[in-house]
């Protein structure tokens, strides 16, 4: 039968021989004892869209991206409405920890259902994408200081790194990714489903003239190491780290199910970099098949098939370049929240004499500076009706609304929804704008 997707913000994706996981016969004793997976692996795809399973789908090969959606599972439903010291550098990289995350993870409960007795690491470039995926009580997470190109990690975690992950950063490895530079993986005319290679709404590497491919890359050997996260080749270092995490961590060898959570964050990069039409976008994902194919055969050799669950999703997907919808004659444009900021603190210095009172603008929120307000007793509910009429002067914003009114703004009720899902009385805003659509803060690249 065939698998359909209709998720707009994630995939989820099974084996099923892993998904299916054998139970014993029915008997009079309870409850029925469950076949565990050995290790569960979760890989979240940083800025993947739903369509790029389809897209490029007829240049996956038979064992990456095609594997999972033809034995796999889809979850269709998914429309989702530091006092700490670095380990591993002397960059403050490493001061980074799950403390601020209000809830749980399933890491976390995994970690609580064994007694603690599962092991759970997360691997990431970026910090947020091993840290969060890992959950509080994660046995250690690791992610990539771009200024020495080493994998580290935090005092939350381990006073010092194993040995294992010290003796894979004095490799140096990604130089050896650098010296592959980075053209296309195959000719660059059978990228069809992209854009042409020269846009002017596309980035620059540092030091290129171009946007074009081929992107040399050796003269940030031993130098930007930054930039390892911005190319393909980051995936591929990300997932070859993992697998030595398994070997050498003993993962899924343990007695109990363990949890390896894995995020390829170069996609995101390539993604804002170049934009989601590009052939460099193309070129990552026909590359990173390449790579999960590589990874899954490593699972089945390691685990055998059917011992382990593996599962795929992403963080969010990606709007289309403002460039490459107006080129195409479809409404779109960037705002600055910036600009926003300055704007307000402009009107409210006028208005009020209120001075520096807006604290930032960000996440379609604006934070005001409450103190600042109540020394000079000016009525706040007025302050926000001021802001929300410049809001709604703006440029590419639809509407604005009152946090503390929402139920009584006149937006349609199913925003109104998502807006109050989102809302955390210590953390969010204080009042909320909506952009049009196909508008966002942002540069006119990527």
């Amino acid at each position: 039968m065939r698998l359909k997707f209709f998720i707009f913000f994630s995939i989820f994706l099974t084996f099923a021989q892993a998904f299916a996981q054998k139970s014993t016969k029915p008997t009079n004793n309870y409850p029925i004892k469950i076949e565990r997976p050995k290790l569960v692996v979760g890989l979240v795809i940083d800025q993947m869209r739903w369509d790029y399973l389809y897209r490029y789908y007829d240049r996956y090969s038979k064992g990456g991206f095609k594997r999972l959606i033809n034995e796999g599972f889809s979850a269709e439903n998914t429309f989702i409405p530091y006092n700490v010291k670095s380990v591993g550098t002397t960059t403050r990289a490493g001061e980074m920890s799950p403390k601020n995350m209000l809830v749980t993870t399933i890491t976390d409960e995994l970690r609580l259902a064994t007694n603690f007795k599962s092991k759970v690491i997360g691997i990431s470039m970026k910090d947020r994408g091993s840290i969060l995926p890992a959950g509080h009580s994660a046995n250690a997470a690791y992610w990539l200081d771009g200024a020495n190109g080493s994998w580290i990690t935090s005092t939350y975690y381990m006073p010092e790194l194993p040995t294992w992950v010290s003796d894979y950063n004095s490799k140096k490895v990604a130089n050896t990714y650098f010296a592959k530079n980075w053209n296309t993986l195959y000719p660059i005319e059978t990228y069809t489903q992209s854009t042409a290679d020269d846009k002017p709404y596309e980035g620059k590497f540092r030091g290129e003239t171009s946007t074009t491919f081929p992107h040399n890359l050796t003269s940030y050997i031993d130098k930007n190491y930054e930039i390892i996260k911005s190319v393909p080749h980051g995936n591929t270092m990300t997932l070859d780290f993992s697998k030595l995490a398994i070997e050498k961590e003993k993962l899924g060898q343990n007695g109990t199910t363990d949890f390896l959570a894995i995020s390829c964050s170069s996609t995101d990069y390539v993604g804002h970099q170049f934009g989601p039409n590009s052939i460099e976008a193309e070129d990552t994902y026909l590359r990173l098949d390449k790579d999960l194919e590589n990874f899954f055969n490593y699972l089945d050799q390691t685990l055998g098939k059917g011992n382990y669950l593996f599962f795929l999703s992403a963080d969010h997907a990606a709007a289309h370049v403002p460039g490459f919808m107006l080129e195409n004659k479809l409404p779109a444009g960037t705002v600055s929240n910036s600009a926003f900021r300055r704007g307000l603190d402009t009107l409210m210095n006028k208005k009020f004499n209120l001075s520096k009172s807006v604290i930032t603008v960000m996440n379609n929120q604006v934070y005001f500076d409450h103190n600042v307000i109540d020394d000079k007793k000016v009525d706040f509910a007025k302050v926000k009706e001021e802001a929300i009429k410049y809001l709604r002067s703006q440029n590419g914003i639809a509407d604005a609304v009152d946090l503390n009114i929402l139920n009584t703004s006149t937006i349609p009720e199913e925003i109104r929804k998502r807006i109050t899902n989102g809302y955390n009385a210590r953390r969010s805003g204080d009042v909320y704008f909506l952009l049009k659509s196909n508008w966002f803060d942002g540069g006119a690249t990527g």
